[in-house]
Parts: C-alpha cells; structure tokens; sequence
C-alpha cells in the first residue's frame, strides 16, 4: 500500500479532525432530508466538502464500529461485535448458543490506532469524548497513542450536566479541542483531533435555548421531537464553533474535517426512509450514516456515490500525511480498508467488495426493527456488497436449516439491488441464483481469509424447552 496523494515537499502535513456523532440517524440533519432540524455547521461542511451518499459503518452499533475505526480493522480481528456481550437477544428464541465465538469486547492493546500511527508520523494527537472501547483489557486512549484525553462515561455526563448544564459536554470538548489546535499550531505540529461526541445517543440533553427553537414546531416528515433535535443542534452549533476557530486560526485550509456517525439512527426519535430498519441492523439503516470529508481548496465539493467505509479512513489520512509506503509504516497490524484518497481528488478508486460480520444476538422493540424477525434488530449474519449488489447470510438458517444443499428453500440467504431497490424489499435470492451463488463464495472465502467463524451449535435451552 503506497501513498497516492502525497504532499508536497514544501508544504506542510495537513492537520486532521474526525467528529464522530453518536447515533447520528442518515437523514438526521438538514441537507439530506431533515425539514425540522436544524443543523447550519454540519450543512457548511457538506457544502464545502465531498458527501458520500454511500458511506457506511463496519458494525451497526456504537461500541464495534469504534474500535473499526480506531484499528482500520474488521471486528473479528478484536472478535468485538457487539456491546457488552454477544448475547443480546431472546435466551429461549435464539437458535444458536454462540458458544463457538469469542466475545472480545475490546480493542486489544497490541493493536496500533490511527493515533499511533500518525505519531509516528510526526503529529500530535488528542482524544475527547466516547472511547467505550476498553473492554475486558482495560485499553484506554493515553495508551493507545493520544497526547490529550478527556473522555466520560454516560452516567458521569448525567451528573456533570447537573453542575454545568453542558449537554454531553458537547461545549466543553469542543472548547478542549479549540485550545489544543491552537497550541499545536503555534507550536507549528500537526495534529490529530478525534472529537468523539456522546451526542447524539440517549437521553436526551440540551440547553434551553435550543429546545426553545423546536418547542411546539410542527412536525417534519422524518422527524417530530424538539427534545432530540434540540441536542443535535447544540451539538451542530459547538461544531460551529471549531470550524471558526480553524478559521481565527488561519489553519482552515491545511485542516482535512471528518465527520461521521457510528451508526444508524433509532428509530424513537427518527425515520430514514427509504432504508431499511434502524441502529442495530446490517440492513442499510443500520450501517449507512452521514459521511463527509472537507478539506479546502484541495477537495472539490460534491456529492460522490463510491461506497466507502470507516476504516478507509485509517490508510486515507496516513496517505494524506505524506507517508509513502504504508504497510512497510504500520508494520504486522494488518488495515482492511482502502484509502479513498484518489476521491477526495475527483478520481476513481478500484471497484472492490464490502464485508460485515455479526456473530451475535440483539433483541429490539418490535415496533420498530424493520427486520425480518420482529422482535430482533439483528441475528447472527454476515454480509457482502459488490457493486449495486447486496447478499445477506444468516447463520442461524444456514448452520441448523441445511446450509448450501437447501439453500433454495432454507431463507438463509438474501439478495438485494441496491440501486434499483435501495429499501431491500425485493429479495432476489432465488431470481438471482448466478449472482447470488457468486457473492456467497466470495463472502464464504472472506470468513477464512479473515479467521470469521459461523456459529455452527444450536441453543440447548432452545431445545430443552421444545421438549416440553
């Protein structure tokens, strides 16, 4: 892997901020189809910058897709799927016991973040907000290659907003990042912002002058609570906030401006029509998010529909610093995505395949999944995307119902044409045999390449239960 995007020997390495907003729904802001909330910071940045329609998330929910992000790795290189364990569905429901995986739940301490990677590089790091990737290994930031932390965990924001009504400190970690990248650039270093807001998870927290602005407003097409417009407001406005200080800085042209959200949205407080299902689930509505990269008079703005995903940003920002030989750079930790550099430029990148893996359980409110098993928002699958086609393999079917041999009538598989059927709602499977026998060899020889198990044991409570 070699650097395609290099800058010039003259010119300084360009500084980078990644915003990663928690459960930031795909429509959940106002230039893509929110007519209720308001969110003037994040539309500037969209403006000024590339928006991949097309952008998407390695796991569905907040915990996995953060260390994705941090390692450039699949989850099952941290065998971390899930948040606090890979149980999380119906005990006497679920099919497969999941005995046969391993349920990570960290960001192992041997890996090597983005952070360190860029140390190596030659910059300063900071860290504000969610970690929630310490897990079983008690990894923390300080450790894993940033100079600066401050991070809390969600019932300690409860008790701070008490004391500073600062909603999830949204203020206060952008006031920290302001004050760090103007130490680093008098100090003439660049620097790595990874702003990791709690916002905008549940439960609700604003300040009273934004909720006042959607008190009683009629309701929008996708979205009707002042409560959770008003903390994504607040959010947007501190994010406001950093980008004129980049400015007042005069480091607004070498700064490359991520912004991004962990997963998709949920489905209390939104609608994301016309993806299918919510956070949670590997349907679009669990994986695609709000995806943009600014970085003026170097990327020109636009729309792009490559699909591109979060741990391309690992490779895309050590390309962008000027490292020439990426491999050779991060040594035995293996990158699984792909930088996307040549996009930010106007260029193409090769076509490839996507992958997702979820070995694990996660029940959700009926309601509102959008599944095709109700009261789950996802069952243990994997998932392969190439091209405008999408496959889905459940293990459960697959594993219990017969596997390939009775792959025409077991429902173990699901084929969808993204473009033509964006909402996955015309299962081509059996339509579509070539293409569907084609993509479920490449995603079955990606489980090995990988080291990706399929649960194979059925649930003994399941069975005992039956008995009776």
């Amino acid at each position: 892997m070699s650097c395609t995007f290099c800058q010039a020997q003259d010119k300084k390495p360009p500084n980078f901020v990644i915003l990663f907003i928690d459960d930031m729904g795909w429509r959940d802001w106002s230039g893509n189809g929110s007519d209720y909330i308001k969110t003037p910071a994040i539309d500037a940045i969209a403006k000024e910058g590339l928006v991949f329609q097309q952008g998407y998330v390695n796991a569905a929910n907040c915990a996995p897709s953060r260390c994705a992000i941090l390692s450039g790795q699949y989850p099952q290189r941290n065998d971390f799927y899930n948040v606090f364990t890979i149980h999380r569905g119906i005990k006497h429901v679920d099919r497969l016991s999941l005995k046969d995986i391993q349920d990570g739940q960290t960001l192992r301490s041997n890996k090597l973040t983005f952070a360190e990677a860029l140390k190596k590089q030659g910059y300063t790091t900071a860290m504000y907000g969610k970690w929630h990737v310490s897990g079983k290994e008690k990894v923390m930031p300080d450790r894993q290659g940033f100079d600066e932390v401050d991070e809390h965990h969600a019932k300690e924001l409860r008790k701070l907003f008490k004391k500073t009504k600062d909603p999830k400190q949204v203020y206060s970690y952008t006031n920290q990042a302001m004050a760090f990248a103007e130490q680093a650039s008098k100090e003439g270093k660049p620097f790595l912002i990874y702003l990791a807001h709690h916002a905008v998870h549940l439960g609700y927290s604003y300040t009273d002058e934004s909720y006042n602005l959607f008190k009683g407003k009629a309701a929008g097409i996708n979205h009707d609570s002042p409560k959770y417009a008003a903390m994504l407001h607040d959010t947007d406005k501190s994010i406001g906030m950093f980008m004129q200080k980049l400015k007042d800085l005069n480091i607004d042209d070498n700064t490359v401006v991520i912004l991004l959200s962990d997963n998709g949205g949920v489905p209390s407080h939104c609608k994301q029509p016309p993806l299918r299902a919510f956070k949670g689930s590997y349907y679009e509505g669990g994986i695609r998010v709000p995806f943009m990269v600014r970085w003026p008079n170097t990327i020109k703005p636009g729309k792009s529909h490559t699909p591109v995903m979060a741990i391309d940003l690992y490779p895309t920002m050590l390309d962008l610093a000027g490292v020439e030989d990426i491999t050779s750079h991060v040594g035995k930790h293996t990158l699984d995505g792909t930088s996307i550099a040549p996009l930010l430029k106007g260029h193409k990148i090769e076509d490839r395949s996507m992958f997702w893996y979820f070995p694990a359980y996660l029940s959700g409110n009926p309601r509102y999944t959008g599944t095709r098993t109700k009261e789950y928002r996802q069952q243990p699958c994997s998932v392969i995307r190439k091209g405008d086609w999408k496959l889905h393999l459940f293990f459960e079917e697959w594993s219990l119902d017969g596997g390939q041999v009775k792959i025409d009538t077991n429902n173990s598989v699901e084929l969808y044409n993204l473009k033509e059927d964006i909402g996955e709602t015309n299962n081509l499977a059996a339509a579509k045999k070539d293409v569907r026998d084609a993509l479920l060899k490449e995603l079955l020889d990606w489980h090995k390449t990988t080291g990706a198990k399929i649960p194979k044991e059925s649930n003994p409570l399941r069975e005992k239960l039956k008995k009776k």
